[in-house]
C-alpha cells in the first residue's frame, strides 16, 4: 500500500468519511508532511458528535503504543544496520507522527465540547491532549536500544519490539471496531490504522525471514 495514500486517508477519514476506503499499490517512499497537516486541520473541523468512553480508551491505547513504536524507530533510524529495517524505521516515524496528530486533534475538540457535561468520559484532567505515559517494560526497552551498539543484535532487538508492539496495536484497533462504534469518523481512522498496522506486520515478517 502506498504510504502517502495511508497518510492522506487518515486526514480524509476525519473530514470526509466517504474517502476512507482509498487504497493503492506502490513501494515508493511516503511524504508525511501533507498528510499530517491535512489531518490536524481536518480534525479541528470535526462534527460535535460526543466522544464515548470506548472512543477515548481506543485513542489513548493507540497513542501509548504508538509512542513506543515512534521512539524506538527514531533510535533505529540512527543505529539500524539492516537497510530494510532502517527504511521501515523511517516509514514508522512518519506514520506514527501523523496518526498521533490526528488522534490528538480528534481528542481536543471532544474534551472541549464535553466540558461541564455529565456524559463526559472519565479521562482525568488531561482529557485534552493528555500526557501519555509509558509502562516500565516500554521504558526499559527504549533504554536498552539507546544503550545498544549498532549491529545485528540491535537490529534483532528492534525488530522483535516492533513485531510485539504492532501486534498490540492491531489488537486495540480490532477490539474497538468489534465494539460497533457509533462515531463514523473515529471508526474510519481505526480502519485505516488497522490496515496500516497489518501491512507493517507483513513487512516486519518479511524482514525477519530475510535476516535468518
Amino acid at each position: 500500500m502506498d504510504r502517502r495514500i495511508v497518510l492522506a486517508g487518515l486526514a480524509a477519514a476525519v473530514t470526509a468519511p466517504a474517502l476512507a476506503q482509498t487504497s493503492g499499490s506502490s513501494t515508493r517512499q511516503p511524504t508525511a508532511a501533507s498528510g499530517a497537516t491535512g489531518a490536524a486541520s481536518g480534525a479541528s473541523r470535526m462534527s460535535s458528535q460526543p466522544m464515548t468512553q470506548a472512543d477515548m480508551q481506543h485513542m489513548q491505547q493507540t497513542m501509548q503504543l504508538g509512542m513506543v513504536a515512534l521512539e524506538t524507530s527514531r533510535i533505529a533510524q540512527q543505529k539500524a544496520q539492516n537497510a530494510d529495517l532502517k527504511r521501515f524505521a523511517t516509514f514508522e516515524v512518519q506514520e506514527q507522527t501523523t496518526l498521533s496528530e490526528v488522534l490528538h486533534s480528534m481528542m481536543e475538540p471532544a474534551a472541549t465540547s464535553g466540558t461541564g457535561s455529565a456524559a463526559q468520559p472519565s479521562a482525568g484532567s488531561g482529557a485534552s491532549a493528555p500526557a501519555m505515559q509509558m509502562d516500565a517494560q516500554s521504558r526499559e526497552m527504549i533504554q536498552k536500544l539507546q544503550n545498544a551498539q549498532p549491529g545485528e543484535a540491535f537490529d534483532r532487538q528492534y525488530l522483535q519490539g516492533q513485531m510485539e508492539g504492532h501486534s498490540g496495536l492491531l489488537q486495540v484497533q480490532t477490539q474497538y471496531l468489534q465494539s460497533n462504534p457509533q462515531n463514523r469518523e473515529h471508526a474510519n481512522v481505526a480502519k485505516l490504522a488497522r490496515g496500516m498496522i497489518t501491512e507493517h506486520i507483513a513487512l516486519l515478517e518479511d524482514i525477519q525471514t530475510k535476516m535468518k
